[in-house]
């Protein structure tokens, strides 16, 4: 990933002659697909959904930017906006669509690329994934949203409450179907969403000791115990933020002392989700 403190310029500010260098970017081809897509979608890259058309001032910049950096891998890309479209407009195909936010998740493991999902509008499109009631579709979004998210919070504030509304439901749906392989998708993504940004306080308040309570006490399965493990995470990096949540913890941490006093058998799974859980925090 780039350094999160990499300064992007506003549309205004960009020349053609920078847009011409930034062509030979090896990260622009995925630029230049989301460009199209949001010039095709009308959209302004701040809202969920379209809006209206955009402004002529932005998609003059939009069009020079598709000249200056020609058509290398917008092909693919526009495949995978398609594939998800279709599926959030019900037109099309569960397996198509996981494979293309699995693709979408690869991308955003690039700072640059986690930020273009959001400026071409294509985050909002993810989050009517994160809402299908699919359990592979929907967990592959949460996927998405949380690598793209990950202690960025440019990309936590344009996903904003709408996204942690989304994952809540799809945690919520995750639960009623005792689906632990999508709620760890679902809490995962929460964790990266809210840790650190203006929608934290909530979450904490409102959810978060409901989500980690039950997650926390799922550790009966291969799948349950990974679970378990990301909530103790979770909590543990809370708490280690700011010790006066546990007034709001209270009920998740005596589950999680209860989950330390047995803990999961699955211990190679677990310290491999850990592990990640470490990584994408430092990322």
């Amino acid at each position: 990933a780039k350094n999160a403190a990499a300064v992007h310029p506003k549309p205004q500010d960009c020349t053609m002659s920078e847009l011409g260098a930034a062509a030979a970017h090896p990260d622009y081809p995925m630029w230049s697909s989301l460009l199209r897509w949001s010039l095709a979608q009308g959209s302004d890259g701040t809202s969920a959904s379209p809006q209206g058309p955009m402004s002529e001032e932005k998609r003059k910049f939009l069009e020079g930017a598709l000249k200056a950096m020609g058509e290398d891998g917008a092909e693919r890309q526009r495949a995978i906006f398609e594939a998800v479209q279709k599926f959030v407009d019900g037109a099309g195909d569960a397996d198509a669509c996981v494979d293309a936010l699995e693709q979408l998740e690869d991308d955003a493991q690039d700072l640059d690329a986690a930020r273009d999902l959001l400026k071409a509008g294509m985050l909002g499109l993810v989050l009517k994934a994160v809402d299908a009631d699919d359990a592979a579709v929907s967990a592959a979004a949460c996927g998405v949203v949380a690598v793209a998210t990950a202690n960025d919070a440019e990309v936590q504030n344009g996903a904003g409450q709408a996204a942690v509304d989304a994952l809540l439901g799809a945690w919520r749906r995750s639960v009623a179907a005792e689906d632990d392989g999508w709620g760890r998708r679902a809490l995962h993504a929460l964790c990266a969403t809210t840790r650190n940004a203006p929608m934290e306080k909530r979450y904490v308040e409102k959810d978060a000791c409901e989500v980690l309570k039950h997650a926390l006490l799922r550790s009966a399965t291969k799948d349950g115990a990974r679970l378990a493990a990301k909530a103790a995470f979770a909590l543990q990096a809370l708490l280690a933020d700011d010790p006066g949540r546990k007034t709001h913890l209270g009920s998740a941490i005596n589950a999680a002392t209860r989950h330390l006093e047995a803990p999961p058998l699955f211990a190679d799974d677990v310290a491999a989700d850990a592990a990640q859980c470490s990584r994408s925090w430092r990322r």
